[in-house]
């Protein structure tokens, strides 16, 4: 992690040199300003003193936890589950997808009898 270049000290105690008369900023501007920088300052050192607390805090509780567990790790044994056996199933026979000649012929002889009637076929 960078270092930070300056404290609330260093701020409020720089003192910025002076060019020319008419030319620059406004001191009481420029102050005002760092005033409120050193303001932020302060909240950001509180805030990352208490994130460091709370990290410290959470650490030990992981590793309270983590030596609960592994305490508890040996007393528990995991328990035989039994699967019950599989049922037999019957093998599925799949039909052609595509229509065999047996197939074509019996439908052309089904849909004679449904349009000539099956006085045609009696002829035949």
């Amino acid at each position: 992690m960078a270092q930070v270049k300056y404290t609330q000290k260093d701020i409020y105690n720089r003192v910025f040199k002076e060019k020319r008369v008419g030319k620059g900023y406004d001191p009481e501007d420029v102050d005002g300003f760092l005033d409120d920088i050193i303001a932020d300052y302060g909240v950001f050192s509180k805030r990352i003193e208490e994130l460091q607390s709370q990290v410290g805090q959470l650490q030990n509780a992981l590793k309270q936890a983590q030596e609960e567990l592994s305490a508890e790790a040996p007393v528990r044994q995991a328990e035989p589950v039994s699967t019950p056996a599989p049922t037999p199933v019957a093998p599925v026979v799949e039909e052609p997808a595509t229509p065999t000649n047996l197939d074509l012929i019996k439908r052309v002889a089904n849909l004679e009898r449904a349009v000539f009637g099956t006085e045609n076929n009696a002829n035949n």
